[in-house]
């Protein structure tokens, strides 16, 4: 049936390998390959350029994607609707979540969750602000747990982060009870691009602040291992920091507090919510009202 073929190219783009795609759906690369190329016989246009290093969607290819998706979003919908008339828990979840989340809540959270729903698939996408929003639209994802900040998406509050500040424990202002925002102007700063961390930019820009750059740094553990090595502070939110190694290091609030807002994300244009996805959210929550994170 179609349905097959749509998953073959679906996946086959997630991954850009039709042999990872024939992995991931238990198929033989050539059968992948035979599902695609039976799809551009029919609708006569190309849907993959074969490069060197794997394959990538042609721009008509891009353009069928996405409906492609919603249907085989829509026969989701449909199988688990029934096997839950029936008393039966299944179906398939995919969650986008910033990586500190992705590391810090999300094993406890998929660990507990699995042993009340063992039937139910579990996705997991890690990504920065941009990636969340872009796999929202996309309908890759079902829901993100991320931060508000441009007001495109249906927000579910869960909690504050606080912004901190860390720095090397021999740095001359690791004194301080607390960090005042304009010391960054005569301090070097580590920061994260606006992309991974835009709060922290967001933040910055509001005050008025011009921070002595010395390095901007993509990955957080990068911009920890920096500053344990004294080449600067820098801004991160407290949660971040949970599972990271802080030897070295000392964590310092803001003079002036502030935080972001961390919640769930969901598409407010896109499919209603399935059964295992409802369940998956309210445990998200139920779970995050119990601990004690910040």
């Amino acid at each position: 049936m179609s349905l097959k073929k749509y998953m073959a190219y679906i996946k086959t783009v997630e991954t850009g390998s039709l042999t990872k795609a024939a992995e991931i759906l238990n198929y033989t690369q050539p059968s992948i390959s035979q599902m695609i190329s039976s799809l551009e016989e029919e609708y006569g246009f190309p849907l993959l350029v074969r490069q060197k290093n794997g394959v990538k969607p042609t721009e008509n290819g891009w353009k069928v994607l996405k409906p492609m998706r919603e249907i085989q979003k829509g026969y989701e919908r449909l199988y688990e609707t029934v096997h839950h008339i029936n008393g039966l828990e299944t179906g398939t979840v995919r969650i986008g979540a910033y990586i500190s989340i992705t590391a810090s809540w999300m094993p406890k959270i998929l660990s507990d969750f699995k042993q009340l729903y063992p039937s139910i698939e579990i996705q997991l996408f890690e990504g920065n602000a941009s990636e969340l929003d872009h796999w929202l639209e996309e309908d890759i994802i079902d829901f993100a747990i991320g931060s508000s900040h441009n007001g495109k998406w249906d927000f579910r509050f869960l909690l504050e982060d606080p912004i901190v500040v860390i720095m090397n424990d021999q740095h001359k202002l690791a004194e301080l009870k607390s960090f005042p925002l304009q010391a960054m102007e005569t301090t070097d700063c580590i920061l994260p691009y606006p992309d991974s961390l835009f709060e922290i930019h967001r933040f910055i820009k509001k005050a008025g602040i011009r921070p002595q750059m010395a390095y901007q740094i993509r990955g957080d553990e990068t911009i920890i291992a920096m500053v344990r090595n004294n080449l600067g502070i820098s801004l991160l939110p407290q949660l971040l920091l949970s599972n990271s190694n802080l030897e070295n290091i000392t964590v310092k609030p803001m003079s002036q507090p502030v935080s972001r807002s961390v919640g769930i994300l969901t598409n407010k244009t896109k499919h209603v919510q399935t059964p295992s996805i409802t369940k998956m959210i309210q445990f998200i929550e139920d779970w995050i009202k119990n601990q004690d994170f910040i």
